[in-house]
This record gives structure tokens, C-alpha cells and sequence, in this order.
């Protein structure tokens, strides 16, 4: 199981899904180890995202504001966010994946650079979310990153 795998499984469980498998899916472990929970497998997406949408989330209190673009099932990450081991102010851009689950929408995130460049950024760890909308209609967003830090995500849709 890769550390991506398992992040998205951490998100899931995190959202209290267990017992949830696809009929027809291998079912994934909570740990390397026999665990009694079986959550849903992350498969493609079955259809494409559109749309711009600012995300806001705490990691370790320090808060980062994001804006999603999400084209079919690619888009790109953009977070501004003060990074205290510089003790600045940082932009880091990544490309995103859509997926999808029993449990909502997934998105994985890859590469962060710093924002217009190709460089790749030295400490910041990819961010992954999962979307959800209840039956009431509301929007619920979590993100953990790749280092397992996790939080609630405040959302609002960006026109376009």
C-alpha cells in the first residue's frame, strides 16, 4: 500500500465510513496489519469537475488559503500560506487528481512547487481532500496532507 493510499484511506476513516465496501471492489486495510474495518475503494472518477473554488484550512494553526481549479479530472492547487521555517509568506501550486469513493469526491494532490515556477518546494506536503454533500445539502470538505495533518475545510464557490 502506497503513502498516498493510505492517506486516502486515513481521510476516509477519519469521516467515520467504516464497514463501507463496493460490491465489487478489493477491500483496503486501515493498516498494514488484519483490521476489522473495511472502508470503499478510490476508483476513477465517473465524471469531470468544472469550476473555481477558494478552500480555507488549518494545518499546525496556520491557516492556508487555497484556490481549487478543477478541469474535468485534473486541476491545479494554488495556497498561500506563512511557512515559520522561512518566516514568510509562501505561494506553493500543485497539480490535483480527481477520484472518486463510497465516502465523496477525492482529490490528490502531487508536486508542489513554488507558485510560477517548476521548482519544487523542499518542505510543504501535498494536500488531499475529500468532498462530500449530505442529504441536506450541504457541502462538507476535509483535507489531510501527505505528513497526515488534518482539518476541516471551509469552501465557497469562485465564479467564473
Amino acid at each position: 500500500m502506497n503513502f498516498k493510499q493510505t492517506v486516502v484511506i486515513g481521510l476516509v476513516a477519519m469521516l467515520g465510513l467504516f464497514g463501507v465496501k463496493s460490491a465489487d471492489a478489493k477491500s483496503l486495510s486501515l493498516t498494514q496489519e488484519r483490521s476489522p474495518y473495511i472502508i470503499a475503494q478510490v476508483v476513477e472518477a465517473s465524471s469531470p469537475v468544472y469550476g473555481a473554488w477558494k478552500l480555507s484550512y488549518s494545518t499546525s494553526g496556520i491557516i492556508h488559503e487555497s484556490v481549487l481549479l478543477m478541469n474535468g479530472y485534473y486541476g491545479a492547487l494554488v495556497t498561500k500560506y506563512f511557512n515559520a521555517e522561512t518566516g514568510k509568506t509562501e505561494i506553493v501550486s500543485q497539480t490535483m487528481q480527481l477520484k472518486s469513493s463510497a465516502s465523496g469526491l477525492i482529490l490528490l494532490g502531487f508536486n508542489p512547487v513554488y507558485a510560477g515556477t517548476k521548482r519544487r518546494h523542499p518542505t510543504y506536503s501535498p494536500d488531499n481532500f475529500v468532498f462530500q454533500v449530505q442529504p441536506s445539502g450541504k457541502a462538507v470538505v476535509w483535507t489531510c496532507d501527505d505528513a497526515r495533518r488534518c482539518s476541516p475545510v471551509d469552501l465557497e464557490e469562485i465564479p467564473l
